[in-house]
């Protein structure tokens, strides 16, 4: 967090957005009064005390209720996680962490696409492991979180941790069979169809530079803020998205999606499992670290 946006939110109380939290979810009011205590009022002069201090409307008034505004949306999703996680953290104190409980912290993309349909090897192998995966983006810094391992996508210097390498990835067009069924791979093909963007990563202009095309085509369409969504799109006949080769093994060896370009791209990322090095020789971690490690040199997008 930076100093701007750290001297922000310690001048925002926890009621205020307690009960901002309450209006989001009830889109009333009155409701959300009900269900903290308070007076309409009394819920109004919070939220528009909150609106005032980031500057931004967060709801839209209407006679039948409020809706939340696009920031108000965005913020809404942070609290309520925010919320939930100072409510866990709450109940765990003075309750000791049980020895058999292990966290594993994974980006969703790699989760929902290589771990989960994994899992169960693992699971029925290690009964006695309490399992918790877990694929909130802020416990991606594992020295402020209760994860024992973590999965990381980048380029792997990541200093004062154990770092073990998982995949080598390269970056190619899919799309479902029938979208390119007797359409020639070129220029063209690209311009009749939707290409599917990942938001944080400008991956389309990379591969068009790649593929010796121009880079301006990848400049429109859609853009998703998970990878896992950009290829959800894409298997639902959206458009051709640019999957990393670890997320798409499996879809194109079932034949869901197909590569219509043999052209692939390496940006430099892939995935990684990394621990404290402290944690890492915790039974438990070396346990799912020698298992994943082991799932991976024998998985297909992998290239380990």
């Amino acid at each position: 967090m930076s100093k701007a946006n750290s001297a922000a939110f310690t001048g925002i109380p926890l009621a205020k957005l307690r009960v901002f939290d309450a209006a989001a979810r009830h889109a009333n009011l009155v409701r959300a009064a009900a269900e903290l205590g308070m007076t309409q009022g009394a819920v109004s002069h919070h939220v528009k005390s909150l609106e005032d201090a980031l500057g931004t409307a967060l709801f839209h008034r209407g006679p039948r209720g409020v809706t939340l505004t696009e920031a108000g949306d965005l913020l809404a999703d942070y609290v309520r996680r925010a919320l939930d996680e100072l409510a866990a953290g709450l109940e765990r104190i003075g309750q000791p962490r049980r020895r058999t409980t292990l966290v594993v912290a994974a980006p969703r993309s790699f989760a929902l696409r290589v771990l989960v349909g994994r899992l169960g090897g693992f699971l029925r192998a290690h009964p006695w492991i309490d399992f918790r995966l877990d694929t909130h983006r802020y416990y991606a810094d594992l020295n402020h979180s209760p994860g024992d391992v973590a999965i990381r996508a980048g380029d792997g210097s990541w200093k004062d941790l154990a770092v073990e390498r998982l995949t080598r990835e390269t970056l190619f067009p899919v799309c479902i069979p029938a979208l390119c069924d007797g359409a020639p791979p070129n220029a063209a093909f690209l311009r009749a169809n939707l290409l599917l963007h990942y938001a944080e990563r400008p991956t389309w202009p990379a591969w068009l530079l790649a593929a010796g095309y121009d880079a301006s085509l990848g400049t429109v369409g859609p853009s998703f803020s998970e990878t896992a969504l950009v290829l959800a799109a894409a298997e639902q006949g959206q458009g051709i998205a640019i999957g990393r080769r670890s997320l798409v093994a499996d879809a194109l060896a079932a034949g869901t999606l197909v590569r219509p370009f043999d052209v692939e791209h390496d940006d430099g990322v892939g995935y990684f499992l990394v621990a404290r090095k402290t944690d890492l020789n915790r039974t438990m971690a070396r346990v799912f670290s020698d298992w994943l490690l082991g799932e991976m040199k024998t998985f297909g997008g992998a290239q380990a």
